[in-house]
């Protein structure tokens, strides 16, 4: 069995309740729902929030998803995703083998992106995994000194032979529950990449997140 856990706060700082926000016609919480509700292996979806304002924001979708009313102390801004996924488990009947955490600030996720890392995540027997955009950007790093960080810039390499990197989208992370019990991470043992398209590099974070977002969706 596999359960997606969405979880979805109230009280966003930078963008007031961001995950509710006006989105393409609808709301953006309801906007990724449509996309991934179909998933073919996915038997239970949650949303786990303080508000029962962002539930009843799925509109006809409520009776295909699960709501999980999350505790004052795992809806603050300092909670970590980690406090909500222990918080749900434990306090939840659900007995799923797998749990993937998606996160609607990735809005670029799809029905067929969860299928295909859900089949790869199987086929190749990972604990965990996440989704990810490979960069060939070259880093740098500033704090008292410049210093670059993934190549050597005084032997500046062709793009071509650059070595790849991976930068975490944010868009979700699939994993086994039996395992998070024990690590305590939603990443551990053997892990998985699911690579996403390249303009899934961007989350909504700010409103300069929304406006490129919009345009590439």
């Amino acid at each position: 069995k596999i359960t997606c856990l969405i979880p979805a706060r109230s009280g966003s700082k930078r963008i007031k309740n961001k995950n509710i926000i006006n989105f393409k016609g609808t709301n953006l919480l309801n906007f990724v729902f449509k996309r991934i509700i179909k998933s073919k292996f996915i038997n239970h979806f949650v949303l786990a929030s303080d508000s029962t304002l962002f539930y009843s924001k799925l509109k006809s979708l409520k009776k295909n998803v699960i709501f999980y009313k999350r505790k004052k102390t795992s809806s603050k801004d300092t909670s970590s995703s980690e406090s909500v996924i222990k918080e749900y488990l434990k306090n939840s009947r659900d007995n799923s083998d797998i749990i993937i955490l998606l996160q609607v600030t990735n809005p670029f996720v799809k029905k067929k992106h969860l299928d295909e890392a859900i089949s790869n995540f199987l086929k190749y027997n990972f604990d965990s995994m996440f989704s990810a955009v490979k960069s060939s950007y070259f880093i740098w790093k500033k704090k008292n000194n410049l210093k670059s960080i993934n190549y050597n810039y005084k032997k500046r390499p062709r793009s071509q032979n650059f070595e790849k990197y991976y930068i975490e989208n944010g868009s979700f992370y699939i994993f086994y529950r039996k395992n998070f019990y024990k690590f305590k991470n939603r990443l551990h043992g053997k892990i998985g990449i699911y690579e996403m398209e390249k303009e899934t590099m961007h989350e909504l974070d700010d409103l300069n997140d929304l406006k490129i977002i919009n345009k590439l969706i």
